[in-house]
């Protein structure tokens, strides 16, 4: 007995005219859950769709779609999978056109001469239906098909009968995200146009992930509408990412807790160990928010929170890919600088949840660092440079000094000598190391403190008017009784709040 997919190809390789009305009506079904472009369609304007589209099958390497040709057609995946291609080396379409079909002239496909891969599309996925939305036509980047993959076809004549409504609704929101989100208020209509059109839109429904914790990065997440709690588990942080903690340790080891490298008995150390790796529930995030940034701003191969939906969410995804292509700009230096003072906002966040439960937060802290003062690291970085030489003395390099390593007892003479402030052989170069960490983690509680301040209300008052404003609000509570006196301590420091109600609204940026 033939699957319902045979018998779906059995139908659609039909000649248009030998398609029934019955054969069409019985494979609504299968095509409104086949592809999200058919969901909201009406059974009628489906019927005509599966009637007189085209059936294709394609094998690996053939190109389906070039950049800068007319378009006249978009393609849904049935079968298979195709990766996207764009180059942007050339300044004219013309030119990129040209370029493009010498590439596919060749009797070997060389991929990469099609400019960078910024998308995998598979199954139920739609490509191609950018050309046919915008006024000029040109097709924006080409599609290559990885495996032997089987094509449903909808020609221009048909797409403005079925489906034209829903693609250009869903880009037109796209554009609107894009204009109206400040991150891109100082890009170029150009760049914008070239956000919305990387943009993926999807639905994610309760219980959904958008990332999972030590899961490689693919993507960005963009949340147009609907809420997603983050949850971190920082006992998973030191070998998730061993380089990074063994930097962290190097240059700032005042990060770890005071109890870092004790020896415990066997129970004990279970017992931490369970404790460590406990999952924290840090926020909710809510419409205009983004996941998944922070660990491309920072290079983070994995994830570094799981994200859940918590309801059903509409979701605007750019891949990993063309996050690199349009970030990494001078143009949109601007934008990535925004971008790491929100997630500096956020980390002040996660780290506040984290001490409220007795956890020393010392990653989220560096990464904190990395972020906002990337100065001072690489000061600290090159304070710790060492190179040996031709003979077995190994040097030390701080700043521009350079000095051979001391015997054991002459490194406690010198220690003494820089307690007493007596220089001797240059080794007051030393005393800057000290100082840049010393700044470093003291204009970090500094930091914390700020927002601490600013997130409970204080927003930018000085001193003596933000207590006044804390007493008032006190005296306010109180005549509303102690009960709401309660539940906006609890709100403000023991339930996850959401940032666009508790950071924003009570957050002066």
């Amino acid at each position: 007995m033939p699957s319902l997919y045979e018998k779906v190809v059995s139908v659609i390789e039909k000649d248009p005219d030998n398609r029934t009305d019955f054969d069409c009506q019985e494979l609504i079904g299968w095509f409104r859950n086949k592809s999200p472009l058919f969901l909201s369609l009406k059974q009628d304007i489906l019927k005509d769709v599966i009637r007189h589209c085209v059936f294709e099958k394609k094998e690996q390497d053939d190109v389906i779609i070039k950049q800068g040709e007319n378009g006249d057609r978009l393609y849904i995946i049935l079968k298979g999978k195709v990766s996207i291609y764009v180059y942007h080396d050339k300044e004219t379409e013309q030119e990129i056109r040209q370029h493009v079909e010498r590439v596919c002239s060749k009797v070997k496909l060389e991929r990469s001469a099609l400019g960078q891969h910024v998308w995998t599309s598979g199954d139920g996925q739609t490509v191609g239906e950018i050309a046919l939305i915008k006024e000029d036509c040109i097709r924006t980047a080409s599609v290559v098909v990885d495996t032997n993959s089987e094509l449903l076809v909808i020609d221009r004549a048909l797409y403005n009968r079925s489906v034209r409504d829903v693609l250009e609704k869903e880009f037109r929101e796209k554009t609107e995200f894009v204009e109206s989100n400040p991150l891109f208020e100082q890009w170029t209509s150009r760049q914008r146009k070239a956000m919305a059109i990387s943009l993926k839109s999807d639905t994610f429904q309760y219980g959904c992930r958008l990332t999972k914790q030590r899961q490689e990065v693919d993507n960005v997440y963009f949340i147009r509408s609907g809420e997603a709690e983050v949850i971190v588990d920082q006992g998973s942080h030191r070998n998730q990412y061993p380089e990074l903690w063994a930097e962290m340790e190097r240059l700032l080891p005042e990060l770890l807790p005071p109890n870092y490298g004790m020896n415990y008995s066997p129970y004990e150390t279970l017992k931490r160990k369970r404790i460590a790796h406990r999952q924290y529930p840090m926020c909710l995030l809510g419409a205009n928010e983004i996941v998944g940034a922070l660990e491309l701003v920072i290079g983070l191969p994995t994830f570094i929170e799981t994200c859940t939906v918590t309801r059903s969410s509409e979701i605007l995804v750019l891949s990993k890919a063309n996050y690199q292509r349009l970030f990494h700009r001078r143009s949109a230096a601007r934008a990535v600088d925004m971008l790491k003072d929100t997630l500096c906002m956020r980390l002040f966040l996660y780290i506040h949840r984290s001490q409220l439960s007795d956890a020393y937060a010392p990653f989220l802290k560096y990464l904190t660092i990395k972020l906002r003062d990337t100065e001072s690291l690489k000061l600290l970085k090159s304070k710790h440079k060492r190179r040996t030489g031709n003979g077995d003395k190994e040097f030390l390099y701080y700043g521009f000094y350079e000095y051979s390593r001391l015997e054991k007892h002459d490194q406690g003479l010198v220690k003494l000598m820089k307690v007493l402030d007596i220089h001797y052989m240059g080794l007051d170069s030393f005393l800057p190391e000290l100082e840049t960490s010393t700044r470093v983690l003291m204009e970090l509680e500094k930091q914390m403190k700020d927002w601490k301040h600013r997130s409970r209300g204080g927003g930018g008052q000085t001193e003596g008017s933000s207590k006044e404003t804390r007493s008032t609000r006190r005296a306010q509570t109180a005549k509303n009784g102690t009960r709401q006196k309660k539940k906006y301590v609890v709100e403000a420091l023991n339930e996850p709040p959401k940032l666009e109600a508790f950071l924003r609204s009570k957050t002066t940026l």
